[in-house]
């Protein structure tokens, strides 16, 4: 009798471990539609703050954007040298030497690569708040301000 009943559910096991669940297609659908905004207030912005404060840690993202952004590059080529920066960050492959030399070099972290695309994505799309450079005289050719930074 045990065996009729085992032969069964072995069956149901096996031809069950093959398929997707509801859940394993709610955790792909959600990965795709990550919030970028969302997860760099969350990730960056303790470092990368918008704020411009005194003992700021980082270069603030609308610098970081900058600095990797321009009229020719696309979003593809943009997000991808993001995600391969957050991957490896190393001195020889900084692209912001101002800031290597007032913050120094971005640790090494563990990141999801769809956290860090969705936020490259993000970050392509929009301008971020940037009230990091207080001068209001123009001047700058990266904030519109006549400010001091070298990053």
């Amino acid at each position: 009798m045990k065996k009729h009943l085992i032969l069964p559910f072995l069956s149901f096991y096996f031809v069950s471990c093959g398929h997707q669940t509801s859940v394993d297609v709610e955790k792909q659908e959600a990965s795709s539609n990550l919030d970028g905004k969302l997860l760099m207030e969350k990730n960056c912005y303790s470092c990368h703050n918008t704020q411009g404060t005194d003992n700021m840690l980082a270069p603030p993202m609308q610098r970081v954007k900058d600095h990797y952004w321009d009229e020719d590059i696309s979003k593809e080529e943009f997000v991808s040298a993001i995600v391969q920066w957050c991957e490896n960050p190393m001195e020889e492959n900084s692209i912001m030497p101002g800031a290597r030399r007032k913050f120094g070099l971005m640790p090494k972290q563990e990141f999801d690569e769809k956290e860090v695309e969705a936020i490259a994505e993000y970050l392509f799309e929009n301008n971020i708040d940037n009230s990091s450079c207080s001068n209001d005289d123009s001047g700058c050719s990266n904030c519109g301000t006549n400010c001091s930074h070298e990053y």
